[in-house]
């Protein structure tokens, strides 16, 4: 792994910020600013005749997500956002009324809402508690599956609490009882290993704004190559067939593999950070990164219990917590808003909806936490 220094280096943020609100939007690196602002440099300086170059890192970009994600070329696309991504699973599945859908309702808008919208197609959709802790239990959906069951979406890390679920666990209930299971990576890719395939998921979505540390509005779909033909594109468009710039064929087939479910022209900005992006998580390790980021976990819950207050996730078992740590806003955190005195002593973190959430990434340090706490007494 890169050194902590090296590191905050590369992520400008840090210098003046402990920057502790990862969960809701990660910085961008120097590397990823770069690379976004070379392919503006080249639009501005060579206009279309650098369209080879654009290709080619469309494309190595593709296959650098794949291996990253422990996939294969073909069974991912990027595509707009995760949400964008979820909805090629929902309104792809050849549904019939009376189907079955399962969510969480206290699950992330962009994964609740898409499921909630099928009751239009006459699914139905049924909307699972959560306990006050926070947690979310793999027996709580089998409960929940019928023999009209064809879907589950849930969230690998929920976004409020930090509940991290078994999604292998998840994954394999489901395709034992013939249910399609997708699983909502945003929270996990960056700070998480991913190995698509181990988990055996029928999709995941994801998002590069996060802990990959990427732009906005890009973000991919999974689907494993044995079940793309299940889920039908809910349209065509320019590069969803074979021969995208052979205008003279309108009537074309899908194209193959996950590519079908991409429409229009991508946007490539974004495609140039989140190869840097990428890169850049290659070089300090995924698995270095994820022992940091859990090390920094660990010691915000520990530093939480000293200063008095609650975290979710204090009963739950060690797996199932993540890298976010949410404190509960009570005692002397419920008489105030925090915000404007966590923005003065520079520090960044999300205060809202009864809780601080905490979310480190591999370029914080113990000194960002003692700045945090420091501005909670």
């Amino acid at each position: 792994m890169l050194d902590i220094a090296t590191a905050r280096d590369l992520f400008p943020v840090t210098a003046d910020w402990a920057y502790l609100n990862n969960a809701y939007r990660g910085p961008i690196s120097l590397p990823a600013a770069a690379a976004a602002k070379g392919y503006v440099d080249s639009l501005c300086t060579r206009g279309v005749t650098a369209w080879a170059d654009w290709e080619r890192t469309w494309d190595d970009t593709h296959t650098e997500l794949a291996a990253f994600i422990g996939a294969a070329r073909d069974e991912v696309q990027l595509l707009a956002n995760a949400t964008d991504a979820l909805t090629r699973v929902t309104l792809g599945i050849d549904w019939q009324p009376g189907d079955h859908a399962i969510v969480f309702l206290r699950d992330y808008p962009g994964v609740v809402r898409p499921v909630l919208d099928l009751a239009r197609r006459g699914v139905l959709v049924t909307t699972l508690p959560e306990p006050e802790d926070g947690g979310r239990g793999v027996q709580s959906v089998v409960d929940a599956i019928t023999p009209r069951t064809r879907l589950v979406a849930a969230s690998w890390v929920d976004f409020r609490s930090g509940y991290k679920l078994d999604v292998a666990e998840l994954a394999n209930a489901c395709r034992a009882r013939g249910v399609f299971c997708v699983i909502d990576a945003v929270q996990a890719i960056g700070a998480t290993p991913v190995d698509a395939h181990a988990i055996g998921a029928d999709a995941m979505t994801f998002a590069a704004r996060k802990y990959l540390n990427g732009l906005d509005s890009i973000g991919a779909l999974y689907i494993r190559a044995d079940v793309i033909a299940q889920v039908a594109p809910h349209s065509r468009g320019t590069y969803s067939v074979p021969r995208p710039f052979d205008f003279n064929a309108v009537e074309q087939p899908h194209a193959d593999g996950a590519r079908r479910y991409m429409l229009g022209a991508p946007a490539m900005p974004q495609v140039y950070a989140l190869q840097a992006a990428l890169r850049l998580q290659r070089e300090a390790g995924p698995a270095a990164i994820y022992a940091a980021t859990a090390a920094l976990a660990d010691e915000t819950r520990k530093r939480a219990r000293a200063a008095g207050l609650t975290t979710f996730g204090d009963d739950w078992p060690a797996q199932a917590r993540s890298q976010i740590v949410s404190i509960r806003r009570e005692g002397k955190l419920a008489s105030e808003d925090p915000a404007d005195r966590l923005t003065a002593a520079k520090v960044a973190v999300s205060a809202r909806q009864g809780i601080l959430r905490i979310a480190p990434h591999w370029y914080n340090t113990s000194a960002d936490l003692q700045r945090l706490f420091a501005a909670l007494e």
